[in-house]
């Protein structure tokens, strides 16, 4: 008997459960909902149930990658290529990159105080253990590449730390002479070609810099004293379809294939980069409005629960004053690149179009190169060079700018 009144009473709580679901369910639409129409909603919430678990799923898949770092998609050596490891000083090879190239991860690799005391503590062996985790060397017969991706994490903007170190990124980024160089499979790259603070300062070797995302980004950046075409081939042995699927948003335009005309990816570089910079000077001027509104209450509890730079507070900082969405900063940056190159790419089709289809287009390209070549100065001339070096001030000011070259000294004013 007491089996068969444990099973009634199962059945009655089932019962009013059911009843109470076939309730509201029948609440949410104008129609009364039909005993085949409640089945439906039950294996559509189930659907949908089943999704969410997925995506849950996948997110902690995809933050395990994250968390494990990006020296995984550091491509194997080409054929004829050694490569070497960070922590390798003795090589000679090793030895050249640290003396000439003077690699230094980035702030943003460096979770908090404790870890900056770690590396001060540990001095150049730190350093190098810290390079090691993101980057490595490669080497052939007198040309040398240094090699970093790092990952790096969204910002903390409900911290005065996080907002100091944002600020911090955007005035060293804002102090080099720049120029684009190459979109490769979607990511643009920009080479630096001067240093606003030591305008003297001159180096044998090419820098140069990719993002993929923004706030929360993949930061490829390559140092090489080789040929443009050795440059070129580096940077296109790079996974980047599986660096774009360890962001929590993915970039539209990157690792699909996409291809641009070599001739036009310096300057389709620079507007894609435009696009980041924009997105950065907004970013600053909402810690600025931070900056103004602070919260000191808020401020004290951020500080004291904070683990890291990294971590962002319990409150917000402003207590309400000024609204920040990082998520959504993110979405509109990958949106707006996407519809930004593929306006690039269709003036590109319109260009082919105009010159004759696609032989025509083909002949004006080799047209362009051959004169390039018969006034270059070198036997070896660099792909697609663009003319225009342009000043990166970071949005922190006014300034005053001298032509120095092919680049400028600015100096710079605050707010």
């Amino acid at each position: 008997m007491g089996a068969l009144r444990f099973i009634g009473f199962a059945l009655i709580v089932g019962l009013v459960v059911a009843g109470l679901d076939y309730f509201q369910q029948d609440k949410r639409t104008d129609d009364t909902v039909s005993l085949s129409g409640y089945v439906e909603t039950i294996s559509a919430r189930f659907d949908q149930s089943q999704k969410e678990r997925e995506v849950k799923q996948a997110a902690r898949e995809r933050q395990k990658l994250w968390d494990a770092g990006a020296k995984a998609f550091l491509p194997s050596p080409p054929e004829g290529w050694a490569q070497y490891a960070l922590i390798e000083p003795d090589a000679k090879a090793v030895s050249r990159v640290l003396s000439e190239f003077g690699p230094v991860p980035l702030i943003s690799s460096i979770s908090g105080p404790a870890e900056l005391l770690q590396l001060n503590a540990a001095g150049k062996d730190g350093a190098l253990r810290k390079l090691d985790e993101t980057g490595t060397v490669y080497a052939k017969e007198g040309e040398l590449i240094w090699l970093d991706i790092t990952l790096k994490p969204q910002a903390a903007r409900n911290t005065l730390a996080g907002l100091a170190l944002s600020a911090q990124d955007a005035f060293l980024d804002g102090m080099k002479a720049e120029q684009g160089y190459a979109v490769i499979d979607g990511v643009a790259f920009i080479e630096t070609t001067g240093n606003l603070l030591d305008d003297t300062k001159k180096t044998n070797h090419r820098t140069f810099t990719g993002r993929i995302g923004f706030d929360q980004e993949v930061v490829i950046r390559l140092h090489a004293d080789a040929s443009d075409a050795t440059i070129r081939e580096f940077l296109g042995l790079v996974d980047y379809a599986g660096l774009n699927a360890l962001l929590p948003h993915p970039a539209l335009v990157v690792g699909n294939g996409i291809e641009v005309p070599l001739i036009r990816q310096p300057e389709i570089a620079d507007e894609m980069h435009d696009l980041y910079e924009t997105m950065q000077i907004a970013q600053l001027r909402l810690g600025q409005e931070k900056l103004e509104n602070l919260d000191a209450a808020a401020l004290v509890a951020n500080t004291l629960s904070s683990s890291g730079f990294n971590s962002e507070g319990v409150m917000d900082i402003t207590n309400g004053e000024v609204f920040e969405n990082q998520e959504l900063s993110q979405l509109s940056y990958i949106r707006t690149q996407n519809l930004l190159l593929a306006s690039a790419l269709s003036e590109v089709e319109t260009e082919v179009a105009g010159t004759g289809g696609i032989g025509g287009f083909i002949k004006g390209l080799m047209g362009k190169v051959a004169h390039a070549n018969a006034n270059a100065d070198e036997p070896e001339p660099q792909v697609a060079p663009s003319a225009e070096v342009k000043v990166r001030k970071g949005g922190l000011g006014k300034s005053s700018c001298a032509t120095l070259g092919s680049s400028k000294r600015c100096s710079v004013g605050g707010n």
